[in-house]
């Protein structure tokens, strides 16, 4: 995602029509089980953010 408009932070809700969530992959999952079900989108400075796909809010920003 190049630029967003939208403040990048745990617990902020993302704009559903903005931005495309792709599924975790497995390899995730099998670090962090509980996050089994949620999606992601990766940031143009590399940061991937981890959303609950049920809420749209952030819950994780890996660096």
């Amino acid at each position: 995602v190049r630029d967003v408009s939208f403040d990048i932070s745990v617990g902020v809700e993302v704009p559903r029509h903005k931005i495309r969530l792709h599924r975790l992959p497995a390899r995730i999952v099998k670090i962090v089980p509980a996050y089994e079900g949620y999606e992601y989108f990766v940031l143009a400075d590399g940061r991937i953010v981890i959303v609950d796909p049920d809420t749209y809010k952030i819950v994780l920003i890996l660096t």
